[in-house]
């Protein structure tokens, strides 16, 4: 697997999201957030030293968001090398995509009657048009994010909120290893406006079955980009983080 580089310098500007009760899951909610933005790209070996420095943590608080983190599928801890952050297998990528279709689809099917309250959505659509115009295909990827984790929360779930928020930060590591990523996301941008207009106009079975296309369609994508990354040698090899 190889080690990427990662940016610890940012993490002390982090401190103060820490305040006086520092504890691991704040530690590991910003780690979870440095990890989706990609500053610690798949494959990185997470330095205990550096990133604890940075955050002006404990080695036992910093082990414990490893803890939290690695139950997240986010980390893996290799024998006698450290932890890293993880590189998704092809299988890995399908089994997140059924996920995803099981509940995306189950909380589109189960919106009820219309009017549905799709703001959430519209600005993400908006936020993806905007950066795909100023070619910020990094921005349109957490636009798109940005949507699915909107549409999830018309459920009204903590419970389904808290799952998906696992699965989507999954769903950024594969991302990142994407070798074309305005190729993989700008077909999106009006797919995420025609299930928006569906919902808008109360279609929901519509709204469902554009939604099922879309995922069929990105897992293919991404599966594919993970083929061409296989065959052109995986990624390059990177020092710690």
């Amino acid at each position: 697997m190889a080690e990427g580089m990662g940016d610890v310098n940012g993490l002390a500007d982090d401190r103060a999201l820490l305040g006086r009760t520092s504890t691991a899951e704040r530690v590991s909610d910003i780690l979870r957030s440095r990890i989706a933005a990609g500053f610690f790209p798949p494959g990185t070996r997470l330095s205990e030293d550096s990133i604890g420095g940075a955050l002006g943590v404990s080695r036992n608080t910093l082990r414990e968001a490893f803890r939290l983190l690695t139950h997240e599928r986010l980390l893996e801890h290799q024998l006698n090398r450290g932890v890293f952050v993880r590189m998704l297998t092809d299988a890995d990528v399908v089994d997140i995509y059924r996920t995803r279709a099981l509940v995306e689809c189950a909380v589109v099917r189960g919106l009820g009657e219309p009017p549905f309250a799709v703001d959430g959505l519209a600005d993400a659509v908006s936020d993806g048009r905007r950066a795909a115009r100023a070619g910020d295909w990094k921005g349109v990827s957490t636009a798109n994010i940005d949507f699915h984790r909107e549409l999830v929360a018309l459920a009204g779930s903590e419970r389904t909120d808290e799952l998906m928020r696992s699965v989507f930060a999954e769903l950024r590591l594969a991302f990142h290893v994407v070798d074309d990523p305005r190729r993989l996301h700008e077909p999106y941008i009006a797919r995420n406006l025609q299930i928006l207009e569906a919902l808008q106009e109360g279609r929901r079975d519509d709204a469902e079955a554009l939604l099922v296309e879309y995922l069929d369609e990105s897992r293919r994508r991404v599966v594919e980009a993970y083929g061409r990354r296989g065959a052109e040698g995986g990624a390059d090899e990177r020092g710690d983080a």
